[in-house]
């Protein structure tokens, strides 16, 4: 049986069945893996008296544990407001995670930085056209146009704000060996896109934030025509801190490993040995399949070394 010691399962596959993160802590030990990342739908009640630092806890994706927004939208898009007041909050938050994160004794903590405020109309459209089979084809091509374009257009902004909350949370993190890593997203409004990725690492010290990989993320915006998946690899593998795992069909994400198009041999080649590996599969799979698809990829080369 291949060696999972060097995974973790996100509490993605928590939901629906653990209220206490100290029983699906367990789950995953029981399904081989080596530790788990606690993601946003945990909160302090699921945590409850456990001490984190006994869980396995290899990594955190902000906001953990979650707090209820006092601004009618989750933290992790208020990383990128324009209104201060927001944004301190969010970043406050970001502040609880990496303290978390250190009481747990983890290595890095995952970040969305915030979105772009635009209509939501013109991705669901290309999504839609998408979905319909049109892609490569004239009005296609244009619906993709026009959603860059409008982005292009809103983005100053936002991600004005999201440096500054970078820097923030970057200075805060380094002084507390923790590092931050970039998620790549799932929405193109969200931030980072291929370019911002860039300029944002640019701006921080290898050392404290790099890249969260999420390749299924990765692969949709390559397949709704947005930028290519190797490109990312190309200009970003050195910068991986964390990888998120699962497979893809087209728009659909969070598949278990060998159900999609994914080539996870090709990007087990790429990583870092030191990146982070977390498997981010949907709560809906069952635990033989949850295990087999964590096995597909540690037979790719996908954990690395145990």
């Amino acid at each position: 049986m291949p060696d999972l010691t060097n995974a973790a399962l996100s509490t993605m596959w928590m939901q629906h069945r653990f209220t206490r993160l100290a029983d699906f802590a367990a789950a995953a030990r029981d399904l081989g893996f080596g530790g788990i990342e606690v993601s946003h739908i945990v909160t302090l009640p699921m945590v409850g008296d456990a001490d984190p630092a006994a869980l396995g806890i290899r990594s955190v994706h902000y906001p953990a544990p979650v707090q209820p927004s006092p601004f009618g939208r989750a933290a992790d898009a208020l990383l990128s407001a324009t209104g201060e007041e927001a944004r301190g909050w969010a970043v406050a938050q970001g502040f609880a995670t990496i303290d978390f994160a250190q009481r747990a004794a983890a290595s890095t903590v995952c970040v969305h930085l915030g979105e772009v405020p635009m209509a939501g109309h013109l991705e669901w459209a290309l999504r839609q056209r998408y979905l319909g089979g049109q892609a490569g084809t004239a009005p296609y091509t244009g619906a993709r146009d026009a959603l860059a374009v409008a982005r292009q257009a809103a983005a100053p902004p936002a991600m004005d704000a999201a440096r500054r909350s970078l820097a923030e949370l970057a200075a805060y993190a380094g002084s507390r060996g923790i590092r931050l890593g970039i998620e790549s997203r799932y929405h193109y409004h969200e931030i980072p896109t291929w370019a911002e990725l860039g300029l944002l690492l640019d701006e921080t010290d290898p050392a404290v934030a790099g890249f969260w990989y999420d390749c299924g993320h990765v692969e949709v915006i390559d397949n709704l025509g947005l930028h290519r998946h190797e490109e990312w690899l190309a200009a970003y593998a050195p910068r991986i801190v964390g990888v998120h795992f699962h497979d893809v069909i087209g728009l659909r994400d969070h598949l278990v490993p060998g159900l999609g198009e994914l080539d996870f041999a090709h990007i087990a080649g790429v990583l870092p040995a030191e990146a982070a590996r977390t498997c981010e599969f949907d709560w809906y799979y069952t635990p033989a399949e949850i295990q087999a698809g964590a096995q597909y990829l540690a037979a790719a080369g996908c954990f690395g070394p145990a």
